[in-house]
């Protein structure tokens, strides 16, 4: 059984852990993003732009999907926290996001933004390629801060059983447990409560994704190499994890046809990995070689 580890908000105010962590995602992937971008060819400006529409699309769309779909019948009033989005849902959003991008151009002229359809639109693939290769990094940011707060908390699980050792003892009261204090830092062992949390292990996959990835900016792998093994990796085990979802409580989220949302936005990325798989090993065979990876072609 992992231990319970809370960090005590009143000991870093005015900072919170969770956004501590979003903050620092959000730069990082912005860094590293732009970076790979304009190493890949892509113009800087251009590539800019596509950042806003991945962002504004993807916060609308987490929002939309969060109301709609794991909280259907109540109120879409004001309810605007970053800890009551659907990161599946922002993911819809960032694609809607580069569709719209790759086939709209949108610069400022003159002191002005102006915006015109771009005369062929740009090529998906190396687009994602570039987004994908990056994203981990500010996705495992992002969860190492749900599974500091907690905020994704699974089924139960009985203590002692082999799920146990993946399963974290949250306490029920404030003596539950062995407690120990380290500044800002609670660690407490032994808490009856023995349930899955998501947020980490969620981490678990996506950190050495992260790290994976990073090793091989600098290398020229195939192109679809990055959206091939994030679809085949994140997909089945984003998929698999929601299972450990609760359906009711507090922490309980709604299903459609006995699924969520995310398990079918899993099965589409499957799919897609699967097809993109399948393609490059008919190029392959059909050359006798891997397909090599084609160019940026930026806008001017």
């Amino acid at each position: 059984m992992i231990p319970f580890v809370a960090i005590d908000e009143a000991k870093i105010a005015p900072f919170h852990p969770y956004g501590v962590c979003v903050a620092v995602a959000f730069f990082v992937w912005d860094h590293v993003l732009m970076k790979l971008a304009v190493r890949r060819g892509f113009d800087r400006a251009d590539f800019r732009v596509l950042t806003l529409w991945i962002g504004v699309l993807g916060w609308a769309f987490a929002w939309g999907v969060d109301a709609i779909f794991y909280h259907p019948g109540q109120s879409l009033g004001p309810r605007f926290s970053v800890q009551g989005l659907s990161s599946t849902g922002a993911m819809v959003g960032a694609v809607v996001g580069g569709v719209v991008w790759s086939r709209l151009y949108v610069r400022k002229d003159g002191g002005r933004w102006r915006a015109s359809r771009r005369a062929a639109p740009i090529a998906l693939l190396p687009v994602t390629e570039v987004v994908l290769a990056t994203w981990p990094c500010a996705f495992a940011l992002g969860r190492l801060g749900c599974a500091l707060i907690h905020d994704h908390v699974g089924r139960a699980v009985a203590p002692g059983s082999l799920g146990s050792l993946l399963a974290i003892g949250f306490p029920r009261t404030a003596e539950d447990g062995l407690h120990r204090v380290y500044g800002p830092i609670h660690v407490i062992t032994g808490a009856s409560d023995v349930r899955y949390d998501l947020g980490l292990l969620e981490l678990m996959i996506l950190a050495p994704l992260a790290l994976g990835f990073a090793l091989t900016w600098k290398k020229d792998l195939a192109m679809g190499t990055y959206t091939i093994v994030s679809s085949l990796v994140y997909g089945p085990f984003r998929f698999v994890l929601d299972f450990l979802r609760p359906e009711d409580g507090p922490t309980g989220e709604a299903r459609q046809g006995g699924l969520t949302f995310a398990q079918y936005w899993s099965l589409a990325v499957i799919a897609l990995g699967v097809v993109l798989l399948v393609r490059r090993r008919r190029r392959a065979k059909d050359t006798g070689a891997a397909p090599p990876e084609p160019s940026a072609q930026p806008v001017d």
